[in-house]
């Protein structure tokens, strides 16, 4: 799939030539790594805006009717998440980071965006259910064929845990934009999987599509509020755990990968189990 630009020109080398309101910044990473509570604090930023919906999902294929349900299709729809006023500009896409499930995407981006950076938060991939958006390596190599390097800040979801006020002023210094953490909010953590309940089939789609996606957008209060109905009214998820010979096969998957992840960012994530 290639994305079709029904306005504006172009140059002799493809590239769009008038001012759009497109994002200079993409949010990447595997689920459960604190994407959504990232989008949050940089939103918070004078000089930062995110995009008025997170995970829109605009440079990837739809795989199934549900997820077209989600997905910002049209160029005209996409720019219309972000402000042209603020030049520091962002969203949060998990989907960017899916391959070989979702192939193609740096291509898309390169193909509209102009020089964005990107900001690849990981955690342990052992600790994850998700297979292929924790290939880290894989998904970094395929994005380095297309970005110069120093374009990608690679973010352990262990550091925004242990020290965030240290991670988000990596992250400001990365973005240019002033050091201000005593302007963001930094007590609050979005979608943490003791909030995350299980949800009647009919249900789920509607919580998953439409009003998860829009809580951080709530005052606080109405938020709390919110959250203690549906604890009342849904029992929580189990805990996800992993078998002694579960574990052995995912750290035989990874190992050879987050090897290479190393090797690639220079980074030990010293708290990682492989």
């Amino acid at each position: 799939m290639r994305i079709r630009i029904v306005r504006g020109s172009r140059a002799a080398s493809g590239r769009l030539t008038h001012n759009m309101a497109l994002p200079t910044f993409l949010i990447i990473g595997a689920p459960k790594c604190g994407t959504t509570s990232l989008h949050h604090y940089l939103d918070q930023h004078p000089e930062i805006q995110m995009s008025t919906v997170k995970e829109p999902n605009f440079f990837v294929e739809p795989i199934n009717a549900a997820y077209a349900k989600r997905r910002v299709g049209s160029l005209e729809r996409y720019e219309e998440l972000f402000d042209s006023s603020i030049a520091v500009r962002g969203e949060a896409s998990t989907s960017y980071a899916d391959y070989p499930r979702r192939v193609g995407v740096p291509e898309r981006i390169k193909e509209v965006l102009t020089e964005p950076r990107f900001i690849y938060v990981v955690r342990d991939p052992v600790g994850s259910a998700c297979i292929c958006p924790s290939l880290y390596a894989s998904q970094l190599e395929r994005y380095l064929r297309h970005f110069a390097q120093e374009r990608i800040l690679v973010v352990d979801q262990a550091d925004l845990l242990a020290d965030r006020e240290a991670a988000l002023e990596q992250i400001f210094d990365f973005l240019e934009v002033e050091s201000t953490p005593g302007t963001v909010r930094l007590n609050a953590e979005f979608l943490k999987s003791s909030e995350r309940r299980s949800y009647p089939p009919a249900l789920a789609n509607l919580v998953g599509f439409t009003i998860a996606p829009r809580l951080q957008r709530l005052p606080p209060g109405m938020r709390r509020t919110l959250r203690r109905s549906v604890e009342w009214a849904f029992p929580p998820l189990e805990p996800f755990s992993l078998d002694g010979a579960t574990r052995s096969r995912l750290e035989e998957i990874y190992s050879g990968e987050v090897e290479r992840f190393r090797a690639l960012t220079g980074k030990a994530f010293p708290s990682w189990s492989v």
